[in-house]
């Protein structure tokens, strides 16, 4: 099957920690702990998600306004250059989701791409100085075209939710 585009999630520093209640995967805990099973979704324990907040160096991160803007200011011109389009977007003050469509690069490379030109953008500007996302980020293949019309509905829903209609962004102007 041919893949028409992605759809890529991304948390903010600190805040979906490994035992959190929705589940959680990490493999270094999975090292840890000898769990075998990769990409494993664990589900909630408490016990892991206390040590999982003893050994954060920096507190969670929810991200302004400004750095906001910041990611949105960056996002435009990184898809402009590239042989990818933003799809649809919503950037939260906890997490990113993006729909991306189809490159020939390597998307996991695609998405650390993006993470650090955000991040450059948001120490920068949005006065920043620790950590911003978390390690690692979800993302999802899209090979169908009805699949595809949903999670861009999905992401839009978000936008929808948060009033400010399903595409806010500079980069759908």
């Amino acid at each position: 099957m041919k893949t028409i585009g992605y759809h890529i999630v991304k948390s903010a520093y600190g805040l979906w920690l490994p035992g959190d209640d929705r589940g959680s995967w990490s493999a270094t805990w999975d090292a840890e702990i000898g769990l075998t099973e990769p990409h494993t979704l664990h589900p909630g324990d408490p016990v892991r998600l206390r040590m999982s907040a003893e050994r954060m160096k920096h507190p969670p991160v929810r991200w302004t306004d400004v750095a906001l803007a910041c990611m949105e200011n960056t996002l435009a011109p990184c898809g402009a250059e590239s042989d990818w389009r933003i799809a649809a977007a919503s950037l939260e003050p906890t997490h990113v989701h993006l729909i991306l469509t189809y490159t020939v690069r390597d998307i996991d490379n695609t998405c650390k791409w993006l993470a650090d030109q955000c991040t450059k953008a948001i120490r920068k500007d949005g006065g920043y100085s620790g950590p911003v996302w978390a390690k690692g980020s979800w993302r999802g293949f899209i090979f169908e075209p009805q699949a595809w019309d949903s999670a861009i509905q999905y992401v839009q829903r978000h936008n929808i939710r948060r009033g400010v209609g399903p595409r806010p962004y500079k980069f759908f102007k």
